[in-house]
């Protein structure tokens, strides 16, 4: 894996002396009232420097060993602590950390930007969908700005956004498409004829396409703009392939542990290599078998951005003790890389094409106007029914930038009987929070 390293933004709170220097506070206090000869005090820094020199973890950076070192918190030991509570959509700001035989009194301090979380959650609350999520994911680091849960006339006692219960419907078109952009097979231009309704998905006009006075030809950009089932269904089983599919959707983090400060449900994709209708079905989303949770769509997003990379998704900036003391800090994260950067160019450009003229258009009519007129923003529609909860499920994965200022995003909404609001809807709105305050 890649080391990405994050911006240098320690909040102030963060800026202490190393741990393992300010573990000895009480020591120098009481050395400071006796001073030591200088030969004594040279040796005696040579001997802590070799030592330390000799210790060292190679794969560690000096925080990361001093912390790890002397405290031994590290996401493993935040995610025993605190999945429980967040699982139940409560956000703990006071926890106790069993690390090493010790108990450690400590204070998180959370990476969620409120202003965003609380404007996402304002949204949801005016227009009341049976099941509203949202994941807001800083695309370079994994750090997760706002995770929102809604739930219609009740508040929520679930952390949905965590689970993998969801089918993913039309978003793996994300992952179809840049494999076979990825492998040289196709690239946003080729052309890919079909016969049918964009929304509909047959044997025969998959496995057995034939040219007629009514095939249609778009370029892969549009197909994927309009979300046409046929085109990825043929991507899929043709120029794909079954194995390639499943290893890029692996790579991409199905079937595998998200790793984070926080338990998320893994994804899951069912998919059999001997049967081609299997690969058809999974290819273009429509199956049930293959479902993935809304903070796991996020970083799917984020990869379209961040040049290809998988990050890290993390909820948690620090970790403090009763003294300010940093037990932990989310300052050196990691991602893999998946796609090329061309990939991700060529992913964005099918992205941006779904708001501006495809399937998400109408929820982003005269949005490029004004203070938003030079934001850049791409995303993937993806609707299904589902049955874990029951209803319709509607989603918009995606992106939105302008300068250095990032965000990728996930939004599900569940409806049971009517529609309340659409997900793309939802990401505008919180788009616009996102960029009205930004400085130019």
């Amino acid at each position: 894996m890649r080391p990405r390293r994050a911006p240098a933004h320690l909040p102030s709170w963060s800026i202490t002396t190393p741990p393992v220097h300010m573990s000895n506070q009480r020591t120098r206090k009481t050395v400071s009232q006796t001073t030591l000869p200088g030969p004594l005090q040279i040796a005696l820094v040579t001997v802590i420097l070799i030592g330390g020199m000799l210790s060292w973890p190679e794969h560690l950076s000096s925080t990361e060993w001093q912390r790890s070192a002397v405290w031994g918190v590290d996401r493993h030991v935040i995610s025993e602590a605190i999945t429980s509570t967040v699982q139940n959509n409560t956000y703990p700001h006071e926890i106790t950390v069993t690390s090493q035989g010790r108990r450690l009194p400590a204070t998180i301090h959370y990476n969620t930007d409120r202003a965003l979380r609380d404007s996402v959650n304002a949204i949801f609350e005016q227009y009341g969908p049976d099941y509203g999520m949202f994941v807001g994911l800083d695309p370079d680091t994994g750090k997760i700005l706002a995770l929102v849960n809604h739930r219609r006339k009740t508040k929520p006692t679930a952390n949905f956004a965590l689970q993998a219960t969801y089918p993913s419907a039309s978003v793996f078109k994300l992952v179809t498409a840049g494999a076979a952009v990825d492998l040289g097979k196709v690239d946003a231009d080729t052309v890919i004829p079909f016969n049918g309704k964009t929304t509909s998905l047959y044997r025969k006009h998959v496995l057995h396409h034939k040219d007629n006075q009514w095939t249609r030809h778009l370029p892969l950009k549009m197909s994927f703009a309009k979300s046409v089932n046929s085109v990825f269904g043929r991507l899929g089983v043709q120029q794909v392939g079954g194995k390639a599919l499943l290893d890029y959707a692996e790579r991409l983090g199905f079937n595998r542990e998200i790793r984070s400060d926080v338990e998320i449900s893994p994804s899951r994709l069912a998919l059999k290599l001997d049967d081609p209708w299997s690969i058809v079905e999974t290819a273009s989303g429509w199956t049930q078998n293959t479902t993935m949770s809304p903070v796991h769509a996020a970083v799917l997003a984020a990869a379209t951005i961040n040049g290809g990379f998988v990050v890290q998704p993390s909820l948690i900036d620090a970790i403090t003790d009763t003294n300010g003391i940093v037990l932990y800090a989310d300052d050196e994260p990691y991602a893999q890389q998946v796609f090329s950067e061309s990939t991700a160019r060529q992913l964005q450009a099918m992205m941006t094409l779904t708001v501006r003229k495809g399937s998400a258009k109408k929820s982003f009519n005269n949005f490029f106007t004004g203070k938003m007129s030079n934001i850049e923003v791409g995303g993937k529609t993806g609707t299904l029914n589902g049955t874990n909860p029951a209803g319709t499920y509607d989603w918009f994965v995606g992106y939105a930038r302008r300068g250095d200022r990032k965000l990728a995003y996930a939004v599900l909404c569940i409806n049971k009987e009517k529609w309340y609001v659409k997900s793309a809807y939802v990401a505008r709105k919180a788009i616009e929070h996102y960029f009205s305050k930004q400085v130019l």
